[in-house]
């Protein structure tokens, strides 16, 4: 079977579920997600970013919208921090480069059928893939520490 190598360096087996699920959190239909899912699936090993990038050139065949959703959407592991007021979300700044995305801006999280807008906050001392919020903005997303959530960038 495949591996898909993440950025870590680590691999992981190629897993088709994960892939349309993560296709579906963008927006896509089931049917379209399987159909991606199929196309894009590796022969051989691949980096997490490839496997991104065709699946975002798959997705473009669909819909240019729904490609931009899926590339602008990023599963980042929750921290809580006793100092954040509600509202607010602390990304580190390398990763708001790479997304085109500045201090001041809203970002939605979600986790399941819940979400909620935030104003973005950089921090160059969170790890670039977890965010940070207020205990109660997790827990209005009834999410717990350390779970990753959908963060979806404004384009």
């Amino acid at each position: 079977m495949a591996k898909v190598r993440k950025r870590s360096g680590e691999p992981e087996e190629f897993d088709r579920q994960k892939l349309e699920e993560s296709v579906r959190r963008a927006g896509a239909s089931p049917e379209v997600a399987k159909r991606v899912a199929e196309q894009t699936e590796p022969k051989g090993d691949v980096s997490s970013d490839e496997l991104r990038r065709r699946v975002a050139d798959e997705l473009r065949k669909e819909s240019t919208s729904l490609s931009g959703a899926y590339l602008s959407t990023k599963m980042l592991r929750t921290r809580t921090a006793s100092d954040l007021k509600s509202g607010i979300v602390r990304i580190h700044e390398d990763l708001l480069k790479r997304q085109g995305a500045k201090s001041g801006e809203h970002v939605m999280l979600r986790h399941k059928d819940h979400e909620a807008k935030m104003q973005i906050e950089s921090d160059s001392n969170l790890h670039p893939r977890e965010i940070a919020v207020s205990r109660s903005d997790l827990d209005r997303l009834e999410a717990q520490e350390g779970i990753r959530l959908d963060v979806k960038f404004s384009k």
